[in-house]
């Protein structure tokens, strides 16, 4: 097989220089250890990490927004609001970040989001946690710049090891959810909690801007020859990453517009029925999350380095087939509470106060809706990074959000208007039909790259 015909994440291939190197036999530490050989690409990480861990919180925003007296309704808008102001911020990020400094718009990133989480930490009426909503979606502007500057710095053929890395930074989200537990068990009320958590965050997240000003380099992008106006140059630029994402990953770009709409519906949906429909307390919610995040740090790992070595097609399938079980199982937890008997109920609570919740379907199917989501994740990353051109790659991951957004902001208001009348159910046999069409598309249809990533980066980029 020649080349141009393996699929998307076969080991050897050639890099940037043209040399041809077999890296399959290389062990999981040494790859890891040659992706962090890069001091620069190791210092991003390291604030990628601070954000990930943090960004646990979006989480609990539907139980939080509920309990400072938020309606169903009201927090459907909230949501929708950021979403609206990210599908805008994504759209205008890909061009910014393929034009101008990826590092100086990677630490505004951080400064917004900071900014974002201290106020959210402040302000519980309708307006102003509307404003601090739409100050960290505003961070959307950027953010894509940072990741097209870490995946400039990556050998293509690590993108793998190199993006499970940085999902590994959502497993560090293990340290604020277990302090949110013990502040739980020693008396501290959710509100309270979420309002430090978020303070603290939003304190991690201006540090991390500041270490990304002192310690990061900028690195060079390819120059671009235009005649247009910035606004012609702008829209020519939209329009080609459009063309360049159907042609390359038409398959790809289908099932992430269905995936966003229903991971939407299912969001909204999720904690609400845990909590008031099977009624599930704060304590063991928190800890199904945190168990959960445990038993996604070696999968996580795991699953990027097989990327590298044999492709990600069979895994994609592999993975999302979990989805519609995990949908399954939590729906059918309202009529089977716990799969073990009560007695080991009872052991596994005087052992550690709500521990029997992992005898729970909840926290089965939750469990394994989580963890595949940080799998999922990291696929579709791994597939951008390994599949299209670096000069475009700020455009196209903008462009990528841009579609994921767009769905996925479609989705709360009508959510929070269905919750209020019928519950949860109804959304939750919807994401379990909407999984089971992406499930049959991916099992039918090649979700690999249409076009060789080499020819790409050979192509002109002048118009």
């Amino acid at each position: 097989m020649g080349d141009e015909d393996r699929p998307t994440g076969v080991a050897t291939i050639q890099d940037a220089h043209g040399d041809q190197e077999d890296i399959s036999n290389l062990s999981w530490y040494q790859s890891v250890k040659r992706v962090l050989s890069n001091r620069n690409w190791a210092l991003y990480l390291f604030t990628v990490w601070i954000y990930n861990s943090m960004a646990i919180l979006r989480q609990y925003f539907t139980l939080y927004f509920r309990e400072i007296g938020i309606s169903y309704v009201l927090t459907g808008v909230l949501l929708s609001l950021m979403f609206g102001v990210n599908i805008i911020g994504y759209f205008v990020s890909g061009y910014l970040a393929d034009n101008y400094d990826r590092r100086k718009l990677s630490i505004l990133t951080m400064v917004v989001n900071g900014t974002g989480f201290l106020m959210l930490a402040f302000l519980t009426d309708f307006l102003g946690l509307a404003f601090a909503m739409i100050i960290a979606a505003m961070s959307s502007f950027t953010g894509t710049a940072g990741q097209a500057y870490q995946m400039q710095q990556v050998d293509r053929r690590l993108g793998g090891v190199a993006n499970s890395l940085f999902t590994l930074g959502t497993s560090f989200g293990l340290v604020p959810l277990y302090v949110f537990g013990l502040l739980l068990d020693i008396g501290w009320g959710f509100v309270n909690i979420m309002q430090l958590m978020l303070f603290v965050a939003g304190i991690l997240y201006l540090i991390s801007g500041f270490v990304r000003a002192m310690a990061l380099e900028s690195i060079s992008l390819p120059r671009r020859e235009t005649t247009h106006s910035l606004l012609r140059d702008f829209i020519a630029e939209n329009i080609r990453g459009l063309r360049l994402l159907a042609t390359v990953l038409p398959v790809f770009a289908a099932v992430i517009c269905v995936d966003a709409f229903s991971d939407s519906l299912y969001r909204f949906a999720s904690l609400y029925f845990v909590n008031e429909t099977l009624n599930f307390g704060f304590s063991e919610i928190n800890l199904m999350f945190l168990i959960t995040l445990a038993f996604s740090v070696p999968l996580t790992m795991y699953l990027g380095r097989r990327f590298d070595r044999k492709g990600g097609r069979r895994l994609t399938v592999i993975v999302y087939a979990v989805m519609p079980v995990a949908i399954g199982l939590l729906i059918l937890a309202q009529f089977v509470p716990y799969v073990g008997p009560q007695e080991w109920v009872d052991a596994l609570d005087s052992i550690y106060p709500s521990l029997s919740v992992i005898l729970s379907l909840a926290f089965i199917g939750t469990a394994m809706k989580q963890i595949n989501d940080i799998l999922w994740f990291s696929i579709l990353g791994t597939y951008i990074q390994k599949s299209l051109p670096r000069a475009d790659m700020g455009k196209m991951l903008s462009l990528n959000m841009f579609i994921v957004m767009v769905f996925i902001a479609i989705g709360p208001i009508p959510a929070g208007i269905i919750y209020t009348l019928y519950a949860g159910l109804p959304l939750l046999y919807t994401v379990l039909a909407l999984n089971i069409v992406i499930l049959i598309v991916l099992a039918l249809f090649s979700i690999e790259p249409r076009v060789s990533v080499r020819e790409l980066e050979g192509e002109d980029f002048s118009y």
